[in-house]
C-alpha cells in the first residue's frame, strides 16, 4: 500500500489515465472492426499506385512498346509498391496476368468485388472498380482498377491483403496512444509532484507544530496557505493550539488558585488551633472566637471541595439532569425567600418580578442552584443600600430568568472571563463578603445552563451594575 500523499496522488492519476486510454483503445478497436474506415487508407494507396502506373503505361503505349515491356512495368510496380497486379479480361471476367509467382490466379474469375458503403474515396474515374475481393480460398483482398485506353478491354487490378482490425489498429492508433499515454503519465507525475507538495508541505508543518506542542511549546502556529481544505485544517489546528494553550493555562491557574484558596483557611485553622493548644486563647471570648473561626474556615473548605466535585462531575457528564416541568416563577420566589434575610441584614433591596405560569424543562434542584448562585453572587458584589432584582419573562420558545444588581459592575474586557473557574473581579482588592466566594459559582452556573440546553448572557457597566440573563427551553403545553 502507498502511504504517502504524493504516492497516492500519483497512482490515482496514473490509474485514471490508464483507464481513459484503455477505454479509448477499446472504442477505436471497435471502430476499426465495424467501420470501413480501415479500408480507406489502403484503397487510397492503391489508387495512387494505379494513377502513377497508368501514366507510365500510357507513355509506353504511345511509344509503341510491346507486351513484354508492359509486363515488365507491371512486375516492377508490384515489387516496388509491394502489391499484387492482376490483368483481367473484362469480356470474360477472367484473370489473364498475375505478378504473383506463388498461388498464381491466371485463369480464375475476378468477380463480386464488394464496395464498402460511405467509404469516402474521392476523385475516382467513372468505371473504376474498388473494394474487397474474396478469393475462393477464403483470403480477402483490397482491389482497385481504372479503365485504361492502352489496354482496351483489359483492366489492371492492384491488390493487397485486406488489413484486419488488429493490423489497422496497430498501424494507425497504437503508436499515437503510446505516445499520448507516455506524455499523460509524465504530466501526471508533474501534477502529482506540484499538487502533493502544495498539500503535503502544510501538513508537514502541522505535524512539526503538533510535535512541538506535545513537547510543551503551546505558541506554535501554522500559516494558513495552500488549497481551501488545507487552509481550513490549518485554521482548525491553530484554533486547537490556542485552546490547548488556554486549557494548560487554566490548569495552572486552577492549581494555583486551589492551593491559594485552601492555604488561607488552613492557615487560619492552624493558627487558632495552635493558640488553643498553647493556652494563648485563655479567655472564654478568645476561645469562642477561635472555635468560630475554625468552624467558619472548615465550612468554607467543605463548600469549596463540594463545588469542585460538582464542577468536575458536570464537566465529565456524571451529573444526571432529570428533565421535568418547572415553574420558573416559583423557583425565583423560593430563591427570593431564602436570600431575603441576608439582603435585609446588608440593607440591600431584593425585589421579585416573576409571574406564574412560565414553565421550563429542567431539573428543579439544579435550576434552584443556578439562580441561587447568581443571586448570591449579586448580593456579594452589591454595596449596602443597593438593589438586586429577580425577574422572568417569555421570549419566543424560551423563558428567560434575569438577575440584576447595582453593584460595581464588570469591565468590558473582563466579561469573557466571568465564567472561568476561580475567576474573581479585582482579586487583589476583593475583601469582605465578596472575597469569601470560591470563584467557582459562575463556572458551575455556566455548566448547569449548558446541561439544560440553555444559554447565559451577561452585560455590565462599571459603576452601575450587571445583568445576567439565563435562557431555558419553554416546556411544551403537554408533556
Amino acid at each position: 500500500m502507498v502511504s504517502t500523499l504524493r504516492g497516492r496522488l500519483l497512482w490515482s492519476y496514473i490509474a485514471v489515465i490508464l483507464a481513459a486510454l484503455l477505454f479509448i483503445a477499446i472504442t477505436l478497436f471497435g471502430f476499426a472492426t465495424v467501420s470501413g474506415a480501415r479500408l480507406l487508407s489502403p484503397l487510397e494507396r492503391l489508387t495512387a499506385i494505379s494513377r502513377t502506373n497508368q501514366r507510365e503505361l500510357l507513355q509506353l503505349w504511345e511509344l509503341g512498346a510491346d507486351g513484354e515491356a508492359l509486363q515488365g512495368l507491371l512486375f516492377s510496380t508490384a515489387n516496388q509498391a509491394d502489391v499484387r497486379v492482376l490483368v483481367v479480361d473484362t469480356s470474360i471476367q477472367e484473370i489473364i496476368f498475375d505478378t504473383a509467382t506463388d498461388d498464381n490466379w491466371i485463369g480464375e474469375k475476378l468477380t463480386g468485388v464488394q464496395q464498402p458503403e460511405r467509404l469516402g474515396l474521392t476523385n475516382v474515374a467513372r468505371g473504376s472498380i474498388f473494394g474487397t475481393f474474396i478469393h475462393p480460398n477464403g483470403s480477402r483482398w483490397l482491389v482497385f482498377a481504372e479503365p485504361n485506353i492502352a489496354l482496351g478491354r483489359a483492366l489492371i487490378f492492384y491488390a493487397q491483403p485486406e488489413p484486419t482490425a488488429g493490423e489497422f489498429f496497430r498501424e494507425f492508433f497504437l503508436q499515437p496512444l503510446i505516445i499520448a499515454g507516455a506524455l499523460a503519465l509524465l504530466l501526471a507525475i508533474l501534477l502529482a509532484a506540484v499538487i502533493s507538495r502544495s498539500v503535503a508541505d502544510p501538513l508537514r508543518r502541522m505535524a512539526s507544530a503538533a510535535e512541538a506542542i506535545a513537547r510543551g511549546d503551546y505558541d506554535q502556529r501554522v500559516p494558513q496557505k495552500g488549497p481551501g481544505e488545507v487552509r481550513r485544517v490549518a485554521e482548525s489546528f491553530n484554533s486547537m493550539a490556542a485552546q490547548v494553550k488556554a486549557s494548560q493555562q487554566a490548569q495552572r491557574d486552577f492549581v494555583a488558585n486551589v492551593s491559594h484558596d485552601l492555604k488561607t483557611p488552613l492557615t487560619a485553622i492552624s493558627g487558632w488551633s495552635q493558640a488553643l493548644l498553647d493556652g494563648a486563647a485563655d479567655s472564654p471570648e478568645d476561645r469562642d472566637r477561635a472555635a468560630q473561626t475554625i468552624y467558619d474556615e472548615a465550612d468554607r473548605m467543605a463548600r469549596m471541595v463540594n463545588e469542585l466535585l460538582d464542577l468536575a462531575r458536570l464537566e465529565s457528564g456524571q451529573i444526571q439532569i432529570t428533565m421535568q416541568r418547572v415553574d420558573l416563577g416559583e423557583v425565583l420566589a423560593d430563591v427570593h425567600r431564602s436570600l431575603l434575610p441576608r439582603a435585609y441584614a446588608r440593607r440591600i433591596d431584593l425585589t421579585l418580578d416573576a409571574p406564574a405560569g412560565l414553565t421550563v424543562l429542567g431539573d428543579p434542584d439544579r435550576i434552584v442552584q443556578i439562580f441561587t448562585n447568581l443571586a448570591d453572587n449579586a448580593l456579594a458584589y452589591t454595596p449596602s443600600d443597593g438593589s438586586v432584582g429577580l425577574s422572568a419573562r417569555l421570549n419566543g420558545d424560551w423563558v428567560e430568568g434575569i438577575v440584576t444588581d447595582t453593584g460595581r459592575g464588570i469591565p468590558e474586557e473582563e466579561l469573557p472571563r466571568v465564567f472561568e473557574r476561580f475567576y474573581r473581579l479585582e482579586k487583589s482588592r476583593t475583601r469582605g463578603e465578596a472575597g469569601h466566594g470560591s470563584g467557582l459559582g459562575l463556572a458551575i452556573v455556566d455548566e448547569l445552563v449548558a446541561a439544560h440546553n440553555g444559554a447565559i448572557h451577561v452585560s455590565s457597566e462599571v459603576g452601575r451594575g450587571s445583568t445576567f440573563v439565563v435562557r431555558l427551553p419553554k416546556a411544551p403545553a403537554a408533556l
